[in-house]
């Protein structure tokens, strides 16, 4: 039976003295991060009509996790606050 590891922000996680140097490196890297909300499956007709104000139906609702990708990878799952009411 596989065993399943999780990524965590504990402090074991943190980069070590002899990474620092090569995250510092990489501090000027321009990386996409993408927050995804939900999915859905479309005919390709369906999106070729899609107009500016078209709303989709989603598979996840709105207190689902939302999966934060970097580059098109999941990084970390996290949840949708509200800041402000405006």
């Amino acid at each position: 039976m596989a065993e399943e590891h999780s990524r965590s922000t504990t402090r074991q996680n943190l980069p070590s003295p002899s990474t620092s140097g090569l995250l510092s490196g990489l501090s000027g890297v321009k990386v996409r991060v993408t927050a995804m909300l939900g999915g859905t499956e479309i005919t390709f007709d369906e999106a070729v009509g899609l107009d500016p104000d078209t709303l989709l139906a989603v598979d996840r609702g709105k207190d689902d996790p939302v999966d934060l990708c970097v580059n098109g990878d999941v990084v970390v799952r996290g949840k949708l606050v509200v800041v402000g009411d405006t």
